[in-house]
């Protein structure tokens, strides 16, 4: 799984100031905005389709409202293994940015009149006002689109993406992140679609009729007999963690395109990139290699011999990180990667939820229909690992 930070502008903003929207993301709480407030984030996807006759493509609203309790369960703590409480909860959007109820909530359907699988790359770095018309107001919803992906022309298979969020210039920065001097960014303000994109071919049912993830969110005792490693929950928590300000937990490098645009890759080598201190990094490209050939040279693989990581500093430990991906177990939130979660909620335009700096508000100033100079910085997550492995093996 993986994610992308990127930069733009564009568009008309959407709204019908005529009629009041629910405020379901709390902008206007007098509570204190400190380490026991528990942000409501309202999500709506928007599954884009071509064939309806298709649940892969047209993903039923029952099962991606269960796909947010299942996130929750990650983002809670404690249920899978030793992981901080985040203090946020996923709601599925009850109302469409005009106020009207909606059908389905959490979901809205959309018939996709292009060409079909859509390339995620193409969707999340254009920067010619596309595609913002797919946003809901980023202000007030976490935009998760939901499609079929392209496959690449490597070969590999990209599970998700998305975009990171800004830092406003003068607040105390958080690093990796770019920044900007806007408080309020409006759809119309964006030449890009500010969003999370999922792969809807992995977030249904698998080849078998079985959903693809693990077995561990259904379980009373929520216990895993086998782990997916394309568990489409991990993915929507990873890529919803890289939405709220988080990096991979392996090493990473950025690297500038011709076409000026930035991306995140993995580096061929040892460093901490990612910003929080209790989290071990790792050489991901050498863990692959190794991984694979173990795969394709071993007649029973075992899941214990895949999870084991070397880090940086030299002690191995097991890959329990929502920030690392196949083969990992995928649960675990560290502690300074809740505080800087923490820290984008309190502060950062384009995520619902009130904030310390009144960013988000329209009192905060809004720049009009200027297209504003956002950097975008991509992450891109493939799928580098297949075939379910039994936990006690």
């Amino acid at each position: 799984m993986c994610g992308l930070l990127l930069a733009s502008c564009g568009g008309d903003d959407g709204l019908d100031d005529s009629k009041e929207v629910a405020d379901m993301d709390d902008d206007d709480t007098k509570a204190t905005l400190d380490d026991g407030y528990t942000y409501r984030l309202p999500v709506i996807f928007h599954v884009l389709y071509k064939d309806a006759g298709d649940l892969n493509q047209h993903i039923p609203a029952s099962r991606l409202q269960q796909l947010i309790s299942y996130v929750n369960m990650v983002y809670r703590g404690g249920l899978f293994g030793d992981s901080k409480s985040v203090g946020v909860t996923f709601v599925a959007a009850e109302y469409d940015e005009k106020g009207n109820k909606l059908a389905t909530p959490g979901v809205e359907y959309v018939k996709w009149t292009g060409t079909y699988p859509i390339d995620p790359s193409d969707f999340m770095t254009d920067n010619s006002n596309t595609y913002v018309s797919y946003l809901w107001d980023p202000n007030e919803y976490v935009n998760v689109m939901m499609y079929n992906f392209k496959g690449t022309d490597d070969g590999n298979t990209i599970l998700g993406i998305s975009h990171m969020p800004y830092a406003i210039k003068g607040d105390s920065i958080l690093g990796g992140l770019e920044t900007t001097t806007a408080k309020y960014i409006s759809k119309a303000n964006l030449r890009y679609p500010h969003c999370v994109s999922i792969n809807s071919l992995y977030a249904y049912l698998d080849e078998e009729g079985g959903f693809w993830e693990s077995d561990r969110y259904a379980a009373t005792d929520h216990k895993a007999t086998y782990i997916n490693p394309s568990d489409v929950v991990v993915t929507l928590a990873h890529e919803l963690g890289h939405y709220l300000g988080l990096h991979h937990a392996f090493s990473e490098t950025m690297s500038t395109g011709p076409d000026g645009l930035a991306s995140v890759e993995t580096a061929d080598g040892c460093m901490d990139s990612d910003y929080c201190d209790d989290t071990p990094s790792y050489n991901r490209i050498e863990y692959i290699d190794n991984m694979l050939y173990y795969m394709q040279h071993t007649s029973q693989p075992k899941l214990k011999d895949v999870i084991v990581r070397e880090s940086c500093d030299g002690p191995q430990f097991l890959s329990t990180n929502i920030m690392d991906y196949a083969y990992s177990l995928g649960y675990e939130i560290t502690q300074d990667q809740k505080d800087r979660m923490r820290w984008v909620m309190y502060y950062c335009p384009m995520i619902p939820g009130p904030k310390r700096n009144g960013a988000n508000t329209r009192s905060a100033g809004q720049a009009g229909n200027v297209k504003l100079d956002l950097h975008p910085v991509t992450v891109t997550c493939r799928k580098t690992a297949c075939g379910n492995l039994l936990m006690n093996e």
